[in-house]
């Protein structure tokens, strides 16, 4: 699930209608129709009633625009927040970073590297591990923050910390209360499966995470509740944070007040290692020498 079906959701609770929430939203009927009725498919349940002419939220439909709101706003102050810094982008450092790395990047490296002055203004560009690496060798960024995946020659890694799969909870999510610790894990272990019937945000199989998760309900004969199918990381993550569902991700660098990590012990993908990755031999400035030195010294490197 989208931001556009976020969008879609929430003006039609708010016109009442499809015709006129399509005609605000500048699509078809049909089409927000159609889409209507894929997210209530895709959530296993309706999103409103009708009475009359009108359509009218359920209770599952008004939390569920209650927390797409929420979830708009957040997207939307993170893409203020790369558009103010894309500005003077010509003359900016070019930063990338995985879907995971967003809370990083943005309330622990930037703050860190703008508080000296007179450093470059950064550009940033989110995506996955590969595609970020390709952009690398073609010149279309300077620096960026990856999981590991086998090298590429003509670029130099610098090993950052060591990560695993990890399951994503709601920072007041009773599982918290179930996992005990445990030796050879970072974070508290939750045994058994009762946590499979509660609801699980599914990210698309095309990133590292989604096809981890995959892989492993496949290995265990079981599936989770699905309650919401997401792009990526950073979306699983903005919707654990809304106490949304569950989500297994490769566990991002930093952890936002919102969600907590819990271990599975059937979780067994091997770690992946976070990276800050270059091109050979670039005569780098000195914003950008600092900005990988600050990287470092987040991740208890010396630089």
């Amino acid at each position: 699930m989208n931001i556009k079906d976020y969008s879609y959701i929430a003006e039609i609770a708010d016109q009442g209608s499809l015709t006129a929430a399509a005609d605000r939203l500048c699509i078809t009927q049909s089409a927000l129709s159609k889409s209507l009725h894929r997210i209530e498919d895709e959530l296993g349940t309706p999103l409103f009633y009708r009475r009359g002419r009108r359509l009218v939220l359920t209770p599952i439909g008004q939390v569920y625009v209650d927390h797409a709101e929420q979830i708009m706003r957040v997207d939307e102050e993170l893409e203020n927040r790369i558009l103010q810094m894309k500005n003077s982008e010509a003359d900016s450092i070019r930063l990338g970073f995985g879907m995971g790395f967003a809370d990083f990047v943005f309330d622990e490296l930037l703050p860190r590297y703008f508080a000296l002055p007179h450093v470059r203004s950064i550009s940033v560009r989110e995506g996955g591990s590969a595609s970020l690496l390709t952009d690398l060798e073609n010149n279309r960024i300077d620096v960026c923050l990856a999981y590991g995946p086998r090298e590429r020659p003509g670029l130099d890694y610098t090993m950052l910390r060591t990560c695993r799969l990890v399951l994503a909870v709601p920072d007041k999510s009773p599982l918290i209360l179930q996992a005990v610790p445990r030796e050879g894990y970072p974070y508290p272990v939750l045994e058994g499966d009762g946590w499979l019937e509660k609801p699980f945000i599914h990210i698309i199989t095309r990133t590292q995470s989604g096809a981890a998760a995959q892989r492993f309900f496949t290995e265990l004969g079981k599936w989770p509740n699905n309650r919401m199918y997401v792009r990526d990381v950073r979306g699983a993550l903005n919707a654990v944070t809304h106490a949304l569902g569950n989500a297994i991700v490769a566990e991002p660098p930093f952890t936002h007040a919102g969600y907590r990590y819990l271990c599975l012990p059937g979780l067994s993908e091997p770690e992946k290692q976070i990276c800050m990755v270059t091109v050979k031999g670039n005569q780098a400035d000195p914003s950008l020498l600092y900005l990988q030195e600050t990287i470092q010294s987040l991740f208890g490197h010396d630089a």
